[in-house]
């Protein structure tokens, strides 16, 4: 799976999202989206609230998905996203720039 990540600062507090990727689903904040369905060449729109942004795609069998990425209260303030990661596969870490400070805690 293809996944191009925004980042966006959460909430004070909010914890940092977190994402597995297995297959054809990707597990957001312990929410599993089944993409498996999204055909060939073919697309797939988000329904209701989610953090996807666009369409879901599926082109020489990798699905493509955008979605936000809330960063937690480590997370610097400014951010050089989007972030691609391609053939992304199990626990996925947001690569964000952290806070100096945060990170010596």
């Amino acid at each position: 799976m293809h996944l191009i990540l925004v980042p966006q600062q959460g909430l004070p507090g909010q914890a940092e999202m977190s994402l597995h990727v297995a297959g054809g689903v990707i597990t957001i904040d312990n929410i599993a989206y089944d993409l498996g369905l999204v055909p060939e060449g073919g697309e797939g729109w988000p329904e209701g609230d989610s953090p996807f942004i666009g369409p879901i795609t599926r082109s020489g069998g990798a699905l493509t998905v955008t979605i936000i990425a809330r960063l937690g209260d480590d997370a610097a303030s400014v951010q050089d996203g989007p972030w691609v990661i391609e053939d992304a596969a199990g626990d996925v870490i947001i690569p964000a720039k952290r806070n100096p400070n945060e990170a010596e805690e």
